[in-house]
C-alpha cells in the first residue's frame, strides 16, 4: 500500500496543478467578470468589474477602428467591389428601372403638365408674348405683301394691331396647351424620347461608363463608415453576449491556456516533489 509519507510527498504534484489550472481559470474569467462592479462595505472591490466590462467601451471603439482603419478601409473596400465586376448588373438594373419609370403613365404625365406649365408660363409672360407678337406680324406682312393689293394691307394691318396679335398669341398659346393633355402623339414622341435616353448614356462603347462606375464605387466606399457600423453593431451587443461570442471564436485557444498553466503546475509540482525526495 502507498504510504500517507508518499502521498504527502507526492502532494505538490497535485496542488501546484491544480493551482496552475485555477490561476489561469480565473484569469481568464476575470477578464468577463464580474459584470458589475462589487462594493464591500462601500469601497469597490479592486479589479471589479472585469477588464471587457470596464473597459468595454474603449475596447469597442479600439477594436472598431482598427478593423475599419487598417483591415476594411476605403481603399480595400473599393478594390474588393471593382473585383466583383458590378458594372453589368449596374448598367442592367439602372436600364430596367428607368424604363419602368420613364414609360409608367405617372411619368408621361408629369412631363406633360409640365410642358403645360411652361407655356402658361409662357403665355403670361408679357415680353415673351410681345416677341412672338412682333415675329408673327412680320411674317403675316411679309405674307400681305407678296399676295394682296395696297387696300387689302391697308385693312389687314389695321386689324393686325399689337393688341389683337398679344391676344392672338395669348390664345394660341392657351389652346395649344390645353390641346397637349389629349394629343397621343405627344405622348407617342415622349415615349420614344425617354426610351432612347438609356441607349445614350449606356451605350456599351461609351468611354465615360467605366469613370462612371468607378465613380460610383468610390462614393459607395466613402459613405460606407465601416467604423461607425461596427461601433454601433458592438454597442448593441450586451456583456454577456460578446463573452459568448468571443468564447465561440477562441473558446479552444481560451482551454488551451487554462490547460497550459495546468501544465506549468504540474512541472512546478514535480520540481517540488523531487527536492522533498531529496
Amino acid at each position: 500500500m502507498i504510504s500517507i509519507e508518499l502521498l504527502i510527498k507526492l502532494s505538490p504534484i497535485v496542488v501546484a496543478t491544480l493551482h496552475g489550472y485555477a490561476a489561469a481559470w480565473l484569469a481568464v474569467k476575470m477578464l468577463f467578470r464580474p459584470r458589475n462592479p462589487v462594493y464591500i462595505f462601500g469601497m469597490k472591490v479592486p479589479l471589479t468589474p472585469g477588464m471587457l466590462p470596464k473597459e468595454r467601451d474603449q475596447f469597442i471603439i479600439a477594436l472598431s477602428t482598427v478593423i475599419g482603419e487598417k483591415l476594411l478601409d476605403v481603399e480595400t473596400i473599393t478594390d474588393e467591389i471593382m473585383q466583383l465586376n458590378l458594372e453589368p448588373e449596374i448598367t442592367s438594373i439602372a436600364k430596367r428601372e428607368y424604363l419602368h419609370h420613364s414609360q409608367s403613365e405617372s411619368t408621361i404625365q408629369l412631363i406633360v403638365e409640365h410642358i403645360k406649365e411652361k407655356l402658361y408660363h409662357l403665355r403670361d409672360s408679357a415680353e415673351a408674348r410681345s416677341d412672338i407678337a412682333r415675329s408673327l406680324r412680320r411674317i403675316v406682312e411679309t405674307e400681305i405683301d407678296r399676295r394682296f393689293s395696297l387696300l387689302r394691307r391697308f385693312v389687314t394691318d389695321f386689324f393686325l394691331d399689337e393688341a389683337a396679335l398679344n391676344r392672338i398669341v395669348g390664345d394660341s398659346i392657351t389652346q395649344l396647351a390645353d390641346q397637349i393633355a389629349e394629343s397621343l402623339y405627344l405622348r407617342s414622341s415622349i415615349t420614344q424620347a425617354m426610351a432612347q435616353i438609356p441607349e445614350t448614356i449606356f451605350d456599351s462603347e461609351s468611354t465615360k461608363k467605366i469613370p462612371a462606375i468607378n465613380n460610383f464605387v468610390s462614393i459607395l466606399s466613402h459613405r460606407l463608415d465601416v467604423r461607425g457600423i461596427l461601433i454601433k453593431r458592438l454597442n448593441a451587443l450586451s456583456n454577456e453576449a460578446i463573452e459568448e461570442l468571443i468564447m465561440e471564436t477562441a473558446g479552444r485557444e481560451i482551454a488551451a491556456i487554462v490547460w497550459f498553466g495546468a501544465g506549468i503546475g504540474f512541472i512546478v509540482g514535480i520540481i517540488q516533489t523531487l527536492i522533498n525526495f531529496i
